[in-house]
């Protein structure tokens, strides 16, 4: 018969951690981060009269009179239409282009491989404001100014290579043998990679191409210089409020809103997949 052992922890020689001031530095800067954008909020719910009071008014009435002014006046809605179609189209095509491309870099091997690797990293590091110009008059010279499939075309080429850099290691660690199975049932590469492989990388593909409707939405120098009244995307609009002579900071304040929020609800919404996608691959 054996008997159990009780181990007894003594109070002196169980850790404590007294980490409070962790805490009041978390809070801290979460509150250093948050109030800007709180007041920009509220800045959206006063009247431009409330604005422009000093000391500025912490509890007031709130109004939607900016909002109306936007929507009415300057046509948010219609900017808010353009930015749908310009980042869902320009994430569809990166998306679906780049799962190919990184699919090949992870699998076959070819002449030049690494060479398409760094020259595929290297479109991302160029500064947008170093190439606006060219791409402008190349933009002009082809007709493609202030066009949905000019701007689609350029955000799908600016996406293409942070999905590739992105899907690529997730490819790699999804063990070859799964497709070696699929090819000695009969399947073909493109069947193995449907059959097999695309399901696994589900989660993946999700987080990349919320990643990449995130920075689409949310671009700016191109889309301020390349697009006009036929296609301006939300944030460009932005300047409409800005460069008369006097600032309205609750059409500001209400235009913010409107940017922002419905990117923001939709990472609340997706947040669960995007966290799946990427913590793929870190533990086999």
């Amino acid at each position: 018969m054996t008997e159990s052992k009780r181990v007894i922890v003594s109070p002196k020689s169980a850790p404590v951690e007294n980490n409070w001031w962790v805490h009041m530095i978390l809070v801290t800067v979460f509150m250093i981060a948050v109030i800007p954008v709180l007041w920009v909020v509220m800045t959206a719910f006063m009247t431009k009269t409330q604005t422009q009071v000093m000391p500025p008014e912490i509890f007031f009435k709130p109004s939607f009179n900016a909002f109306g002014v936007i929507v009415r006046q300057f046509g948010m809605l219609t900017f808010m239409a353009h930015s749908i179609i310009i980042a869902v189209a320009s994430t569809f095509f990166s998306v679906t282009i780049g799962t190919f491309c990184a699919y090949a870099l992870a699998r076959f091997s070819f002449p030049g491989k690494e060479d398409v690797s760094f020259w595929i990293l290297t479109n991302r590091m160029m500064p947008a404001v170093a190439v606006i110009l060219p791409i402008f008059m190349i933009f002009q010279t082809f007709g493609l100014l202030d066009t949905f499939v000019g701007i689609i075309f350029l955000y799908t080429a600016m996406q293409l290579p942070f999905v590739v850099w992105m899907l690529k290691g997730y490819f790699e660690d999804i063990p070859r043998e799964f497709e070696e199975v699929a090819l000695v049932d009969g399947d073909t590469w493109l069947g193995a990679f449907r059959k097999v492989v695309l399901p696994l990388m589900r989660p993946s593909i999700t987080a990349a191409s919320i990643f990449v409707l995130i920075l689409s939405w949310n671009e700016y120098a191109f889309a301020l210089f390349l697009t006009g009244t036929n296609t301006r995307t939300l944030p460009p609009s932005v300047v409409t409020f800005t460069v008369s002579t006097e600032v309205s900071f609750d059409l500001l304040g209400a235009a913010a809103v409107i940017i922002a929020g419905p990117i923001l609800l939709f990472v609340v919404f997706v947040q669960k997949q995007f966290v799946r996608g990427l913590s793929m691959g870190m533990v086999r």
